[in-house]
């Protein structure tokens, strides 16, 4: 796993941590080697998960010497994670976040 110059990490949430293992070696299955491009940085929508370190930007798996196309290797980190996560298949990117209130509200159904 590499990070893109410029990333930052203080404040990233162990989920996201544990998730970006999952998802190198997701890349790694197919050929690619995975590119963190943004997590507590860059710009992002008001609300993004960015802002509370749930939430990471990754290279296209295309970009990276991936052996299958983009789409099949988002499903295939939508399979490797809980979920407790989203995966978006972006024009330029994928980004993966920890969903904190979907998470909350699983364990509450949960607890009943």
């Amino acid at each position: 796993m590499l990070f893109k110059k410029g990333t930052r990490l203080y404040g990233v949430r162990g989920e996201l941590a544990a998730a970006l293992v999952a998802i190198d070696d997701v890349y790694k299955d197919c050929g690619a080697r995975l590119v963190v491009t943004s997590v507590m940085d860059s710009k992002h929508g008001d609300h993004s998960y960015h802002y509370e370190g749930a939430a990471a930007d990754l290279r296209l798996p295309s970009r990276c010497g991936a052996r299958k196309p983009d789409d099949e290797v988002s499903a295939d980190i939508r399979f490797a994670l809980t979920d407790e996560f989203d995966v978006v298949l972006e024009g330029d990117h994928i980004h993966v976040e920890f969903d904190v209130k979907r998470a909350v509200l699983m364990s509450a159904q949960k607890s009943t």
